[in-house]
Order: structure tokens, then C-alpha cells, then sequence
């Protein structure tokens, strides 16, 4: 797969006639009039009117949102922020948009993640960061708030979150925060450029006194990779060569024998206190157990189901298509039982591990390729694009590139251990073994194990410098 993705892909405009072409360029442009005159009643219609003609269009989808926005009809706001993300997952400001969107709807836990995406994707985005600190002033995390403020350039609010702390009850800043929302500000017409480029591509909230315009200096990000985590810990060292890296996973362990006591019938009340699943603990994301595997799922998540035990909360299910170059394709992603399906809502489920190892990793900022079949679930706030590698003669390699920060679930017959690539040292690993590789420099081809027997299998062939993670069972 091509390593050179397109960021943010634009769909292509519907074939339309000259005419119905100059109805869309009216009405847009009519929307954006109306919108810089106050009067966002009128954009909403002369923007749903464009989008009769163009209903893919980023820009009027954008606006309208942003006229519902104003119009105070925030849920249909949302559904429309939440359709352009994902057909632009790596648009930052489409998120600060949605973010927007819960902060004015006082949903101020939904706001501090789309505001903590965008900045996983722009960390710069200086909007986001000052909206970011608005959100945790609203929650009263007033002492957050302030750091996110100087970071934003905004030493006003920044000062004073340092005076709330000290003078103010928690409650009383975060009614101030809200009342700072509430307030009209003139909007300026979307431009579809890059976000720093752009002045009006995102909702107009307040400006609180004292904002710089100047970019932020904001604090260096952290070094990219993968860092493995454990069932119960926090987060770990990047992962070290084969021979230093950390079990994460319990090894599956043979149920006990059932003693003679056990073997003879009992109360089922008795039974049914006795003999509680195991199941692992965890507040979000990912839980391995010795012998469950918890998924625990809290606004949005793709997840396979295969080996589901039980689940409890309320989640809708959706099942996800591919993407490539940010755009939906027709093609399923997965096939029948392991089928990728997008979680929505909050709840849990408990998936038996049935002799799989599962691995628990947190992606940092530095691009990760997987084979398809060995991603099992991954957070949100994580960016995908599915492509191949292609084979001559033997099927093609199928992957899943990854992107942003959060969490992700693998799921191997052993547990995954890496090895370096190295500079002018091509390195090769049989197909069944791999499980992904991280490194902007490497390029992947498939190649024949050996050249002159080709029935002794394929390789995938890794050259330029990084880590790859291999699939070692344990009997081997």
C-alpha cells in the first residue's frame, strides 16, 4: 500500500449541468451572505438549496452546520459534523466543530474529546486548544483549563482560572464559562484551505478577552510509538527488541478440575453466587483477563465481536466500510462473524479469548501498519485507511494503516514481539508471522520465500528503518 496517503480526502463533486452548477454556486454564496449578515434563518434555507444540487459538498454541508449551530438546533448540528468527520477523519476542524457543537449543548465530556482529537491531529490548531480550555472550565477542572489557555495565547482566561482557583467555588467558574458560550459573535465564510490558512472553517464561539492571535508555543509532543500497556497498568516504555520485550498478556491457563463436592448437584441460587464470570476490571478502553478480554465502550469504537460472552450498557452497531484515501469504499471491513463493526454509546463487552492472545497498545504519533485480520478494535480518535500490498501469483496482503493517538486491541496466536529494520538490511518475514510494523522510512513488497520454489510461501520484504512486530507461537 502506497505509504503517501491523501490527508482529509475531498469527495468528487456530482455531475451536474452548466445550470444546475451555477443554482449551486447562487445558493452557496447566498448562504455565506446571509450568515455574515446575522441572519442564519435564511442561510439554512438558501444552503439546503445548494446541497439539492451538490449534497456531498464540503463547504455547504459545513455552513449549514454551522446555521444550525446558530439557529440553536444542535442535534441536527451534530449529525451533520459527525457525517463530514467521517467522510474526513483527518480534518481537524471538522472535530472542533463537533466540539463546539457539545460545548454549547453543556455535553462538556463529548467536547473535551473531539477538542483532544483535533489536537492529536493538529497539535498547533489554536483553537482547539483555547476551546479546549474552555470545556474543562466548564467541567470546573479549573487548574487544566489555565494550561490549555497559555498554551492558546490567552494569558486573560488563563489568569483568570488562576484567580478562580484561589477566590472562587468550582461552580461559579464553570457558569461563567457557560455564560462566555452564550454570547453572539460575527461569523466569518468558511474557506475550504488548510486549517491554519483559514479564518471562518469552524463555529465562532466567543473569543474571551485577551486571546493572542499569535500561534501558540505549546509544550513539544511526545516521542512517537508504540507503548505497550498491561490489563491493570498504565502505560510502559516503548517496546524493546524480541529478546527485552514485556509480556502484556496473560497466558490462557486450563480451567481447574472440578472437585467431588463440585460434581454433585447443587442450588442453582448457591451456583449462580459462586461461580461469577471472571471479568476483567477496567474504567475504558481495554481489559485482559486470564481468560476474557474486556472491551469498554464510551462515545465511539471499532470492534470485532467474534468470541462475544455478554454485554451490557447501550450500544448501537454499525458495520464499518473500508476507506482509502479518505473516502468510504463499497467493500466490507471484514467478512462475516469478523466483520469490524463501529460501536456507539457507552457499555461493555466481555469476549472470550479462546486460546487468542490479545495485546493492549497505545499508538502515538508515529504512523503503524497491520495486517487486517490481527486489528481487533481501536478507539476513535484513531484515523484508518485500509490498502494491500500486491502479490504475483499468491493472494495480496491486506492492511490497516493507523494514525493519531489512542488505543488499540491485536489480536495474535502468540504473543507479538518486535525486531528492528535497519538501514540497507532488507528484512523479510513470513506472511503468517507478521503481525504490523511502524517507521516512516519503510517500504513493504511481498516476495517468495525462496526465489526458485515459490510453493515454500511468501514473504513480506521490509526495507528502510523501524520495528516490525511478529506473530511467535509459543510451541515454536
Amino acid at each position: 500500500m502506497d505509504s503517501r496517503t491523501e490527508e482529509g480526502g475531498i469527495f468528487e463533486e456530482d455531475d451536474s449541468d452548466l445550470a444546475e452548477n451555477q443554482e449551486f454556486d447562487r445558493a452557496l454564496a447566498a448562504g455565506g451572505e446571509f450568515l455574515q449578515q446575522g441572519n442564519p434563518a435564511e442561510a439554512r434555507i438558501a444552503l439546503e438549496k445548494a446541497l439539492r444540487y451538490k449534497p456531498r459538498n464540503q463547504r455547504a454541508r459545513n455552513l449549514l452546520g454551522l446555521s444550525l449551530f446558530k439557529l440553536g438546533e444542535l442535534t441536527r448540528a451534530e449529525e451533520i459534523y459527525r457525517a463530514l468527520i467521517e467522510d474526513h477523519p483527518a480534518d481537524p476542524t471538522l472535530r472542533v466543530n463537533l466540539g463546539l457543537v457539545f460545548l454549547k449543548a453543556n455535553a462538556s465530556a463529548e467536547a473535551l474529546r473531539c477538542f483532544e482529537t483535533a489536537l492529536d491531529l493538529a497539535p498547533d490548531h489554536q483553537k482547539a486548544q483555547n476551546y479546549l480550555g474552555l470545556a474543562l472550565a466548564q467541567k470546573g477542572e479549573l487548574a487544566r483549563a489555565r494550561e490549555w489557555f497559555l498554551k492558546a495565547g490567552n494569558e486573560a482566561m488563563a489568569e483568570r482560572m488562576r484567580q478562580a482557583v484561589l477566590n472562587s467555588p468550582v461552580r461559579e467558574v464553570a457558569k461563567e464559562a457557560d455564560a462566555a458560550l452564550a454570547k453572539d459573535m460575527p461569523f466569518t465564510p468558511a474557506v475550504e484551505e488548510p486549517p491554519r490558512k483559514k479564518k471562518g472553517d469552524t463555529l465562532e464561539m466567543p473569543r474571551p478577552p485577551g486571546l493572542a492571535t499569535a500561534a501558540d508555543a505549546s509544550a513539544p509532543p511526545s516521542p512517537a510509538g508504540w507503548v505497550a500497556t498491561g490489563p491493570t497498568s498504565p502505560a510502559g516504555p516503548p517496546p524493546q527488541p524480541i529478546a527485552r520485550l514485556a509480556v502484556n498478556a496473560p497466558e490462557p491457563s486450563a480451567p481447574e478440575a472440578a472437585s467431588p463436592s463440585e460434581a454433585a448437584a447443587e442450588g442453582l441460587a448457591h451456583y449462580t453466587s459462586e461461580k461469577k464470570l471472571a471479568m476483567p476490571s477496567g474504567e475504558g478502553g481495554f481489559a485482559i483477563g486470564p481468560s476474557e478480554v474486556l472491551v469498554h465502550v464510551r462515545g465511539e469504537m471499532l470492534t470485532r465481536l467474534d468470541g462475544l460472552v455478554a454485554s451490557w450498557g447501550s450500544v448501537s452497531m454499525k458495520p464499518e466500510l473500508k476507506r482509502f484515501r479518505g473516502k468510504a469504499t463499497d467493500k466490507p471491513f471484514g467478512d462475516g462473524a469478523r466483520r469490524m463493526l463501529r460501536a456507539s454509546g457507552e457499555g461493555r463487552f466481555v469476549i472470550a479469548r479462546e486460546g487468542r492472545v490479545f495485546t493492549a497498545l497505545e499508538l502515538g504519533d508515529e504512523p503503524a501498519y497491520f495486517r487486517e485480520e490481527i486489528l481487533y478494535a481501536f478507539e476513535e480518535s484513531i484515523v484508518f485507511e485500509n490498502g494491500r500490498v500486491p502479490s504475483k501469483g499468491n493472494a495480496d496482503l491486506h492492511l490497516v494503516h493507523l494514525r493519531g493517538r489512542g488505543r488499540i486491541l491485536l489480536v495474535t496466536v502468540g504473543l507479538p514481539q518486535s525486531v528492528e529494520v535497519l538501514r540497507g538490511e532488507p528484512l523479510r518475514i513470513p506472511m503468517e508471522q507478521l503481525v504490523g510494523w511502524h517507521g516512516p522510512l519503510i517500504q513493504p513488497r511481498l516476495v517468495p520465500i525462496v526465489e526458485e520454489a515459490p510453493e515454500m510461501g511468501v514473504a513480506l520484504e521490509l526495507a528502510g528503518e523501524g520495528r516490525a512486530l511478529l506473530d511467535i507461537p509459543a510451541r515454536r
